[in-house]
């Protein structure tokens, strides 16, 4: 990753406290409500990052307009009633910590003890946040232009014994006597600080966005600029060949947004504007309207630059919300950059595997807060206004009896397509067979009987599919009126239903696999009862042969799939998975 995390203080609307933005990963969201801080993160990585980087290593960045001491405007400077100091932090985290010990402290008998003092160090206040994860943080001084870290000698020096100092200063700076303030402590720290090695290249895509005219050129990557950047990859001269690939992979990009397969992007002689090529017409990028001309512009800018941190504020600006899901997916699967979006977006949430950083306000100053589960996601819709039924539903839900078919199913599912998660690209609901009879998969207005009778289970999504266990125990045997009923209408769409070909979900497992399971949940077991398609392969007879047991579905599940590997060859399984794979990916525009 480029860039693992950064914290700061002091800059514009960020007050004192430090502002963790970690961890980082290939795709990272900034959302909050308008004018609460969003940008500034944006503008402090751009203007103040590689500037402070620099500072704190001691070099000159070639990232850094050198004609300015600091770049750092009275439009930068933090106002409120509390001084700010300004800061910048780089963490360590916490499965990181020991393999960062051990290239500071060789990974050998001799350095055992020097390596426990490390991590006792790291582990107090001064390191370690309530995450255990470690930071460092540098402090500006103004007298000086340079960044120091920002802690107090004679606080931290109480944390180890005099002895622990001697030992792992001595270690990391092989030498001896010395002082335990003067030169133990800050020596120490010195030695054990981390700070990134190398400045990473930031460019920031702008909110307003334009292709430029022909012949204009530009530095950075808004549009203005890009037909000039476009004909260069279009048609590279030999050297540059490789150039080429980026302007193939920007047409396959244009493909799947507009959906044609004919598709094709070009750059004409007297480079006046960009043309599409499609059904045997040719038309300006214009025509297609301002959605596709404007992801364009972020697709072109993502795929030219390369290795590159790459800041795009405000993404959904004039684009569907299946057309924002596409442009992220194409930027995290199809380029090698960094992203950090700033969106108000919640539509973009689930589109990939993702980062989520959220900007509010406290006493005047911008907090952000990392989203780490669901109902700081709900928090989120809250705050920038949307309601449940302005988002509508998940993007699809499957309907099964209950946790056992889950787990199962999940399975198969991986073993299937193993890109689709769980809570991002479906959802998995439990009915309860008992309670089948009270539901419905019709819209409340097509039922026929009163509505207190039913509960309709497309209200809680539209797209849907319905497992059910036939719980037939032979061919000849029909499935009762209510499974039949939710059959046909889950039928009706969007989605479909599903009735096991055999008794139930179990009967879809290696038979024989299955009893190793049950006997292996159950040390009491001694064999199941009965092998075959119609038979209930959970039961089985203990080993004192008085008893007829059921065996436990959910461990006896846990167990299956931690042990063995799928096997869609039987019955119709990999047919109903396929089924059900094509299902998912539609709903979720892949």
């Amino acid at each position: 990753m480029l860039l693992k995390g950064f914290g700061f203080s002091g800059y514009r609307s960020f007050g004192d406290e430090l502002t963790k933005i970690a961890p980082l990963g290939k795709v990272n969201f900034i959302i909050g409500k308008n004018n609460i801080g969003k940008s500034n993160i944006i503008n402090f990585l751009s203007e103040q990052y590689s500037y402070s980087l620099s500072r704190v290593l001691n070099i000159q960045s070639r990232h850094i307009n050198q004609q300015k001491d600091i770049p750092f405007e009275s439009v930068d400077i933090h106002l409120s009633k509390k001084t700010a100091g300004r800061r910048i932090a780089f963490p360590v985290f916490k499965n990181e910590i020991e393999e960062y010990i051990n290239k500071k402290l060789p990974d050998d008998n001799r350095h055992r003890s020097h390596r426990e003092i490390a991590k006792k160090l790291f582990s107090s206040e001064f390191f370690a946040d309530d995450k255990d994860d470690v930071w460092f943080t540098y402090v500006f001084d103004p007298n000086t232009g340079k960044f120091t870290l920002s802690l107090s000698l004679v606080d931290i020096a109480n944390v180890l014994q005099d002895d622990e100092w001697y030992a792992l200063w001595s270690t990391l700076t092989q030498k001896s006597a010395g002082a335990k303030i003067q030169h133990w402590v800050p020596q120490t720290i010195k030695k054990l600080a981390f700070v990134p090695s190398s400045i990473p290249i930031i460019e920031v895509i702008p909110a307003i966005r334009k292709i430029g005219a022909s012949g204009t050129q530009s530095d950075d990557f808004s549009g203005e600029g890009i037909i000039e950047r476009l004909a260069k990859i279009q048609n590279p001269p030999l050297e540059a060949q490789v150039e080429k690939e980026k302007f193939l992979a920007i047409n396959t990009f244009v493909q799947e947004v507009i959906e044609n397969k004919s598709a094709q992007i070009e750059i004409p002689y007297d480079r006046d504007m960009i043309l599409v090529h499609m059904n045997d017409k040719t038309l300006p990028l214009e025509s297609l309207g301002t959605g596709v001309h404007e992801v364009v512009i972020l697709a072109a800018a993502a795929t030219l630059l390369e290795d590159t941190i790459v800041c795009v504020e405000e993404p959904e600006l004039h684009l569907h919300p299946s057309l924002q899901r596409k442009l992220i997916k194409y930027l995290s699967d199809s380029t090698n950059n960094q992203y950090i979006f700033t969106t108000h977006s919640a539509h973009l949430l689930d589109a990939v595997e993702s980062e989520i950083f959220h900007v509010t306000q406290v006493n005047g100053s911008s907090v952000v807060n990392s989203i780490m589960n669901t109902k700081d996601r709900s928090t989120i819709c809250n705050d920038l206004g949307y309601k449940a039924s302005d988002i509508l539903q998940a993007n699809c839900i499957i309907w099964v009896e209950g946790p056992s078919d889950r787990i199962y199913l999940n399975y198969w599912l991986a073993a299937k397509n193993n890109k689709f998660i769980e809570g991002v690209h479906y959802s998995i609901m439990f009915y309860g067979g008992r309670l089948s009879s009270h539901l419905s998969g019709l819209d409340d207005d097509e039922i026929n009987e009163r509505i207190d009778d039913f509960i309709s289970l497309r209200n809680l999504n539209r797209n849907a599919v319905i497992i059910i266990d036939s719980d037939k125990d032979s061919s000849r045997k029909h499935l009762n009126n209510t499974k039949k009923r939710l059959e046909e209408e889950f039928y009706k769409g969007p989605g479909f239903s599903w009735v096991t070909s055999g008794r139930e979900v179990e009967n879809y497992l290696d038979e024989s696999l299955i009893e190793k399971s049950v006997l292996a949940v159950h040390p009491s077991a001694f064999k199941i009862l009965a092998k075959g398609r119609w038979n209930n392969l959970l039961k089985y007879k203990t080993k004192s042969g008085r008893k007829e047991k059921t065996a436990n579905k959910v461990k006896v599940a846990k167990h299956y799939i931690d042990t063995f590997e799928a096997d869609l060859s039987i019955l119709d399984l990999d047919e109903r998975v396929a089924e059900l794979c094509d299902f998912i990916a539609s709903c979720n525009d892949s």
